[in-house]
């Protein structure tokens, strides 16, 4: 599959996260090897209809996907009303809501999909977020995040965060492939655990 294909570069302009602008090819080769896999998780997850992300941002993976898929519902949370100013003007089908993940209430389950992407490493209690998560009546799952030590090995690589050795300085949790998989098996059924460097990506159910 050609990566432009499936994610051209006019997709990448139409975010102000840095990381999305950033124009090193390289990056942008990695971003688009992930959202394929995320892609392919998406699929072997149906049947799905109602699909909600939580720590949605502006929408990079679930406006892709609320695109791809036009049939499906999507909904996006965020802890902060401001964030999602840019979430509703890229994607009004989204529907969009302000929430805490350690606080769910505001969404309306079950759903059929929950997607949690790169928000784990950001959390200092990741059991009760997991706990919150399983609560959504979801049948499927698809958590990700930074494949460690090889994300903060990247970050070294092109001098970021170089006084930290490379860790982002909001990432309070690191997280490799074996210990990703035993803390998901504390409360769910792994399907399917896989890469995309430099990322973990686990497809789970409860």
């Amino acid at each position: 599959m050609v990566w432009g294909f499936v994610l051209p570069d006019s997709y990448f302009d139409r975010f102000d996260t840095p990381k999305y602008k950033a124009k090193n090819p390289v990056v942008r080769a990695l971003i688009r090897r992930f959202v394929e896999r995320i892609h392919g998780l998406f699929v072997a997850a149906n049947p799905v209809e109602r699909v909600v992300e939580i720590g949605v941002g502006e929408g990079f993976l679930s406006g892709y996907l609320s695109e791809r898929f036009p049939d499906k519902s999507f909904t996006g949370l965020e802890p902060r009303e401001e964030d999602l100013r840019a979430l509703r003007a890229k994607f009004p089908r989204i529907e969009a809501k302000v929430g805490s993940v350690y606080d769910l209430s505001v969404l309306e389950p079950p759903y059929d999909l929950v997607l949690c992407c790169e928000v784990l490493e950001h959390l200092p209690d990741v059991p009760r977020a997991l706990e919150q998560l399983g609560s959504l009546g979801a049948r499927h799952l698809i958590l990700t995040v930074p494949h460690e030590p090889f994300f903060m090995l990247s970050n070294l690589a092109r001098l970021k965060n170089v006084s930290r050795l490379g860790n982002d300085p909001e990432h309070v949790n690191h997280f490799g492939k074996a210990g990703f998989r035993r803390l998901l098996e504390t409360r769910f059924q792994v399907d399917e655990l896989t890469t995309s460097y430099p990322w973990i990506l686990a497809l789970v159910r409860p």
